[in-house]
């Protein structure tokens, strides 16, 4: 009969990699909405491109390794386990290296004039139907903001506050009741009044908190399986080594 020790491990291996499994596909699924949401908007640089397709590349090795843990844990295949702790090390690395600069770069790189420039090519485009006016107008529906600092971006540069500011007004289409919930909304200031970069900002903030802490489980996860596999194979290792010896034992008796 097998020992108890092994029997724990190959469950519990098995359990934190078909977690990993799970994890990995919801990451690559989330992935390819954002890549298909994010396609035709002008607001995706390279960099969010290049973020989510790191992420993909990263789901989809943390599914085969977490795989590959499941066989080397059901089997007992000593290579295929250290295979698997090997594979994990890379992974946790490589989550590390790129987190930290991740970090880094976010809090070193600011948005805010990126955002101005877009707002500025809006304002001072004349053609109505114009993508940076579309942009604009989804951007602050969505957020719930106006403008990139406030409303009185508008005020300052003596634009009229778009009906994108008011709740009420852009839920409706062209035509009389919106214009008339238009001018009521300017009329009695209920526009929105905080800027779309801190809006944009509390979002981000709020991803990214979402994210690290998602990271940090992942990652503890991960250590686990490595600990779990380099133990299980040094075990089973062990207990054949025993065996080998014990039969050994008894046929030269």
């Amino acid at each position: 009969m097998k020992p108890r020790s092994i029997r724990c491990m190959k469950f519990f291996l098995t359990l934190f990699n078909i977690i990993c499994i799970l994890f990995g596909l919801i990451l690559m699924a989330v992935c390819v909405m954002n890549m298909r949401e994010h396609k035709s908007r002008p607001d995706q640089s390279a960099l969010s491109r290049g973020v989510l397709s790191f992420l993909l590349t990263l789901g989809l090795c943390l599914v085969v390794t977490a795989v590959l843990g499941c066989i080397g844990a059901l089997r007992e295949h000593v290579r295929i386990l250290y295979v698997h702790a090997c594979f994990f090390i890379f992974l946790v690395s490589i989550e590390v290296v790129v987190g930290v600069g991740g970090a880094v770069l976010s809090a070193w790189v600011g948005g805010g004039s990126e955002l101005r420039g877009q707002f500025f090519r809006n304002v001072t485009v004349e053609d109505e139907i114009s993508s940076h006016k579309a942009y604009w107008d989804l951007l602050q529906a969505e957020n719930q903001c106006c403008g990139v600092d406030g409303p009185q971006d508008y005020l300052i540069l003596q634009r009229e506050i778009p009906p994108s500011c008011c709740a009420r007004a852009y839920a409706l289409r062209d035509g009389g009741a919106r214009r008339q919930i238009h001018a009521t909304c300017l009329a009695d200031k209920s526009f929105y009044e905080l800027g779309c970069y801190e809006a944009l900002r509390r979002k981000k903030s709020f991803k990214g908190n979402i994210f690290i802490t998602t990271g940090v489980i992942f990652a503890l996860i991960e250590i686990l399986c490595i600990i779990l596999s380099l133990w299980m194979a040094r075990t089973i290792r062990v207990e054949r080594r025993k065996l080998q010896q014990n039969l050994q034992a008894h046929f030269e008796s």
